[in-house]
């Protein structure tokens, strides 16, 4: 089993500026039903919570409406083209499941998926 590293102040310190830029991630996924690739950035904690309170479905439209930065679904000139407003453009440029697939992938990079933390196992002597 491989030993972990005690993190430290120091450390931390050091390294200030390099985990705020972490926080302003970007990743480029691929949604099959359009043949091309989106532009996701990591999301705020605030973020994540507000889809949370407002619910599984609409919760991941509006997180996926607020993270995809390319192409912006907050266009109005787009929204306008497919005659809705706010997220609800989503429903139109999107099949199903692919809404749910990119909020979870958003969630994920945010850290809330299974493996960002592990318990550390004390040694027994």
């Amino acid at each position: 089993m491989e030993a972990k590293k005690k993190l430290t102040l120091s450390e931390l310190i050091s390294n200030a500026d390099k985990i705020k830029a972490k926080k302003t991630e970007t990743r480029e996924l691929y949604v099959k039903s359009l043949g091309a690739t989106i532009t996701i950035m990591k999301p705020s904690r605030t973020t994540v919570l507000d889809s949370y309170e407002i619910g599984e479905g609409e919760g991941n439209s509006f997180l996926v409406y607020e993270c995809v930065t390319e192409p912006s679904f907050k266009d109005t000139e787009l929204q306008a083209a497919f005659g809705v407003t706010g997220y609800d453009v989503l429903d139109q440029i999107l099949d199903s499941g692919e809404i749910d697939s990119i909020a979870k992938e958003i969630v994920d990079f945010a850290g809330y998926g299974k493996d960002s933390v592990s318990v550390v196992e004390a040694v027994k002597n």
